[in-house]
């Protein structure tokens, strides 16, 4: 990207040579020096924003950018604060950068790159998104399954609450029998976690082979300076941090869900039932005690 930089300055200094005779009139001559000394001033910025964003410096590298940019608006200038942006963290202002190039250049250099970079952000929401709306279902099935225990154990004691002495006390006497139901989601939750933190570490397997691969391009360009090998390094790199944080985020999710279904399904139900006999009165349990 320097290179080619530097290869647009030199593109921008240069000045149309115009015959002598060719000259309409004296006063539109200074027209060529004022372009001169933009395009001057405009590399310079340029230089200076390589070298801020160089050492990590992107508000810095992002302002001299926008300055080269309002002297000769050319869009390799907002692809480059687009990539400062997201090298900085700001996403958003990034995709609009990228987007602005596009419109302006969309045959350009840099195209493809920020297509693949436009689509990688777009997936990336779109997998956070799924996983946000699992771990929400789970959670609405949770509190729909302590409502339920909660109703069940209301009835429960309303019926023992309605437990009289029999006029024959000779006979044993059963009142009814309140039982609840084991919960079934906790079987649900855990294979969804599995499935969830699967899809986590295929994440963290893709992110690791795109590192390798980075640093396989880095030393070969440290040995000799390709900028094709340059741009396929930067994609490999963008495609490494996607897939560790993405593939992070789904193994930890895989993991809540599947920690939530076995707790659910630690949560055993005991069955109660009160007698009565002409002898004395108690209780009958029944079930998995904790």
């Amino acid at each position: 990207m320097r290179v080619w930089l530097a290869v647009l300055g030199s593109i921008l200094l240069a000045s149309p040579i115009r015959p002598a005779a060719a000259q309409a009139a004296p006063a539109a001559q200074p027209a060529p020096a004022v372009d001169k000394a933009k395009s001057k001033v405009a590399k310079r910025y340029v230089d200076a924003g390589l070298a801020a964003q160089s050492t990590g410096d992107y508000d810095t590298a992002i302002t001299f950018y926008g300055k080269a940019y309002q002297l000769v608006a050319h869009p390799v200038l907002l692809f480059n604060m687009a990539q400062a942006h997201r090298l900085s963290g700001r996403i958003d202002e990034a995709l609009k950068l990228y987007a602005q190039y596009l419109e302006q250049a969309p045959n350009g250099a840099q195209a493809q790159t920020a297509r693949d970079l436009i689509a990688e952000e777009k997936a990336r929401r779109a997998e956070a998104a799924r996983a946000l709306e699992a771990t929400r279902k789970a959670d609405e099935d949770r509190k729909t399954e302590v409502a339920r225990v909660e109703q069940a154990r209301r009835d429960r004691e309303a019926a023992q609450a309605r437990v009289t002495k029999p006029e024959d006390a000779s006979a044993p006497v059963v009142e009814e029998t309140v039982e609840v139901a084991r919960p079934g989601a906790g079987r649900t939750l855990r294979l969804l976690g599995i499935t969830t933190g699967a899809v986590g570490v295929v994440g963290l397997a893709v992110g690791i082979g795109y590192g390798v691969h980075g640093s396989s391009l880095s030393s070969e360009v440290s040995k000799r300076y390709d900028p094709e090998k340059v741009k396929a390094g930067d994609r490999a790199n963008t495609l490494q941090a996607v897939g560790l944080v993405t593939g992070g985020v789904l193994v930890v999710a895989g993991a809540a869900l599947y920690w939530r279904g076995w707790a659910r399904d630690r949560h055993e139900r005991v069955t109660v039932t009160p007698l009565v006999t002409d002898h004395g009165a108690g209780l009958a349990i029944a079930g998995w005690l904790p």
